[in-house]
């Protein structure tokens, strides 16, 4: 089920000069330390604690321009419509960070992660709100390939029943697996790159990246405003709180003073 990557001879040039992709998945499955494998660890990612809003990354990597975005990940007992406003938000404008658009979402799932039902269900979710092309556009990373063992991730995959299959051929059948704790390894990363060549040849004459809906991008751009606005106001308000302080502390220093030359 893996996909085959092309022949490359040593004079070829890169077939893409610059490559774009967003990380989405579920808290914990490893997206910002994958992330910093893709980079080579140059300027990474923060990875450890929860990715609080969307951060960009850029590193150049096997000879192009690599862009990666980073995300806040979803609970796993979280659908959609349970989901904090700011993460659906989040999700939405990692899409506009790398414009025009991502060439590839790459969904991480951590490579031991059992996928249910409720499991395809939830990602099914997640990405629905980046459109109707956005599984043309998908690979599934599986992250911690060291955590299998002995077992590959094709033995795998024809082990562990329907629900992986299933996932796997949403995208068909796009996946990589890396080792985080092997960055040191570009063969894995070199892999991943022809992988994701592969899927943006494949659409010569069509769309080559990911694009979100007109309305969407409207809805976000209100949203950014709206935001701003809030801020703005707040930023007002506090330094109204503190002008009043500074007031108040004047007008008690002034009085300690006055009360003390009556006496």
């Amino acid at each position: 089920m893996n996909v085959q990557r092309p022949p490359v001879s040593p004079g070829t040039p890169p077939a893409l000069q610059e490559l774009r992709v967003v990380l989405l998945g579920r808290k914990g499955a490893g997206k910002s330390a994958a992330g910093n494998t893709l980079l080579g660890g140059v300027g990474g990612f923060e990875s450890g604690k929860p990715t609080e809003e969307c951060v960009k990354r850029r590193a150049d990597v096997v000879g192009r321009k690599v862009t990666v975005v980073d995300t806040p990940g979803w609970e796993w007992y979280y659908p959609l419509n349970s989901t904090p406003n700011w993460v659906r938000r989040e999700t939405l404008r990692s899409v506009t960070l790398c414009p025009p658009g991502p060439h590839a979402v790459l969904l991480v799932v951590r490579s031991c992660a059992s996928i249910t039902d409720s499991y395809i269900q939830e990602i099914e979710e997640h990405l629905e709100p980046l459109g109707r092309e956005v599984w043309e556009h998908t690979l599934v990373l599986f992250t911690r390939g060291d955590e299998l063992g002995l077992t590959t991730m094709e033995q795998r995959i024809q082990t562990s029943g329907s629900g992986l299959q299933r996932l796997l051929q949403k995208c068909s059948s796009r996946y990589h697996i890396v080792n985080n704790y092997s960055k040191g390894d570009g063969t894995q990363v070199k892999e991943l790159i022809r992988k994701l060549e592969l899927m943006v040849d494949r659409k010569k004459g069509g769309r080559s990246h990911l694009e979100l809906d007109n309305g969407v991008l409207l809805g976000l751009e209100a949203d950014g405003k709206r935001r701003a606005r809030e801020r703005r106001k707040k930023q007002r308000q506090m330094e109204a709180q503190m002008q009043r302080g500074t007031i108040k502390a004047a007008l008690m220093s002034k009085s300690f003073r006055l009360f003390n030359a009556e006496e």
